[in-house]
């Protein structure tokens, strides 16, 4: 028979993420007296909500008739009204809510705030994006700080909605202030995930003290096995913070432990895509091709369309690192990623919500089409990624796109942007890369597709037919086609031809 303090206990280990320890304390807790059954039933919903919103849905129609006190009738339909939102049925998500907010009325004051913020939350997920809403206020006005917290990180998203980046960063901060001061009482999972949208705000914005703030709530945080995609995320928000720091030695070692902790295969696929396009960035070839393949190697034992959450941004980041070397892994890896879409990913997700997201997949659908050739489509596709992100004054992306176009255009003056995007980021390997004269795009032959300038790179570097191969993942009958499509291109007729011509007028 359960207790109070076997529910205070399973609550804490919820708020600490061992959902585990939490079930096996709730074990048949509908045989537990009225009303701490009820309370116990809640929880044991909120712990499957976590792990596929249908199984709470389940739970809560088979014990429905437990909840017979106005607080269990309140926290069911509340719970049931999560659990829809996050199911995509929004029409019965303001169903429950309504029901809710009938036993507000008729006695129940207890529930405002709490019915506030979820209903705030249900217009976010259906991209009604009002940061001063009713409802909004009232949630924020709550005494409890868990509340605040979820409330001042939902605003966050709806800021970013709205295309207003830097209030987004400024309510992530208030949101972690507030956990800072009650960590103990948020929810590790949520905080983990606010943790690492402000990492990644801030590394785009270059706000140095928003990183400070979350690292401080960071080294208090005791993970585990059941909040291990949260650790994982922003371990790798971090590394990339280090990275464009200039701090390479600690952005080696967070990417290296972030692979360690990688949930799943496809979050693994991340880590290493991670680092192939690390140390492209730092001229290390070598290491780039080796990490893309052991990437692409656990790409193919994914199944993608079961993947639920933003892992599957790693098809858009193997497309940029594959179109260089292997146009038609190029092409299926973002053609696969544009298929799936959003729509199976869970709705409480910034990817289903956020113009960003479009950036990253127009940035990889132009770098592909720049390697077939389609100069065009190329184009159209990455000059729309630029406006993205110029607008969320996304400096490091913006770089990358620029330097793409200035690669597919010979025009020096998107050279001259991508540097000055780099400038944001002056202790980083982008901005030494773009800064040096041997970055100017320029200064290769004009006209000279991609994929040959990247052969005759290889070639310079002193590399045979069947290490070329290998390094593109291509024949060598190819190979040898490609280069006398390159011999032709500059009129030359050797190999030392070609290395006289690229000392002249250095390729990248």
């Amino acid at each position: 028979m359960g207790t109070d303090n076997d529910l205070e206990r399973a609550r804490e280990y919820v708020l600490a993420g061992h959902y585990g320890l939490a079930v096996d304390l709730l074990i048949d807790c509908e045989d537990w007296p009225a009303p701490l059954n009820e309370r116990a039933l809640l929880l044991r919903a909120e712990i499957a909500l976590r792990r596929d919103p249908v199984s709470a849905l389940e739970l809560l129609a088979r014990v429905n008739d437990l909840f017979v006190s106005p607080e269990g009738r309140f926290g069911y339909f509340v719970a049931s009204g999560k659990a829809y939102a996050h199911s995509r049925n929004p029409g019965a998500a303001a169903d429950m809510f309504a029901a809710a907010a009938a036993i507000v009325a008729d006695g129940y004051p207890a529930g405002a705030h709490l019915l506030a913020y979820q209903r705030a939350r249900l217009a976010w997920l259906q991209q009604q994006f009002d940061p001063a809403s009713p409802d909004m206020t009232l949630a924020l006005a709550s005494d409890d700080p868990s509340l605040r917290f979820e409330a001042l990180a939902v605003r966050a998203w709806m800021h970013a909605g709205l295309g207003h980046f830097g209030a987004q960063l400024s309510d992530l901060v208030a949101a972690i202030a507030v956990a800072s001061e009650n960590l103990y009482v948020c929810d590790v999972r949520s905080v983990g995930r606010v943790l690492h949208s402000l990492f990644r705000s801030a590394l785009e914005l270059g706000d140095v003290s928003a990183t400070e703030a979350g690292e401080r709530v960071y080294a208090r945080i005791l993970w585990t096995d059941d909040t291990s995609e949260e650790h994982f995320l922003v371990l790798r928000a971090l590394a990339w913070n280090a990275f464009l720091g200039g701090q390479s030695a600690r952005a080696q070692w967070l990417f290296r432990d972030s692979k360690e902790v990688a949930p799943s295969d496809a979050w693994k696929v991340m880590a290493h895509v991670d680092r192939s396009f690390v140390a492209r960035l730092n001229g290390n070839d070598a290491w780039a091709t080796d990490e893309l393949f052991e990437a692409h190697a656990l790409a193919r034992t994914v199944v993608w369309s079961e993947t639920r959450s933003e892992e599957r941004q790693a098809l858009s980041m193997l497309a940029i690192l594959f179109a260089p070397v292997d146009m038609a892994q190029a092409q299926h890896y973002v053609s696969t990623y544009i298929r799936m879409g959003v729509e199976n990913v869970d709705a409480s997700l910034g990817i289903t919500q956020d113009r960003r997201a479009e950036g990253y997949s127009l940035y990889a659908m132009g770098r592909v089409q720049q390697m077939l050739g389609n100069a065009a489509s190329a184009r159209k596709a990455l000059d729309e990624a630029y406006g993205i992100f110029v607008e969320a004054e996304y400096h490091f992306r913006a770089a990358l796109v620029a330097e793409a176009i200035g690669d597919l255009t010979q025009d020096p003056s998107w050279m001259e942007k991508a540097r000055r995007h780099a400038g944001h980021f002056p202790k980083s390997a982008l901005f030494a890369y773009l800064a040096s004269p041997s970055a100017k795009k320029e200064g290769s032959p004009a006209g000279l597709a991609p994929l040959h300038r990247k052969l005759a790179a290889a070639l310079c570097e002193g590399l045979d037919v069947p290490q070329i191969s290998r390094r593109f993942s291509r024949s060598e009958f190819t190979i040898r086609r490609e280069m006398q499509s390159l011999y032709d291109a500059l009129d030359v007729s050797s190999l030392a031809q070609l290395r006289a011509r690229f000392e002249q007028q250095p390729a990248v």
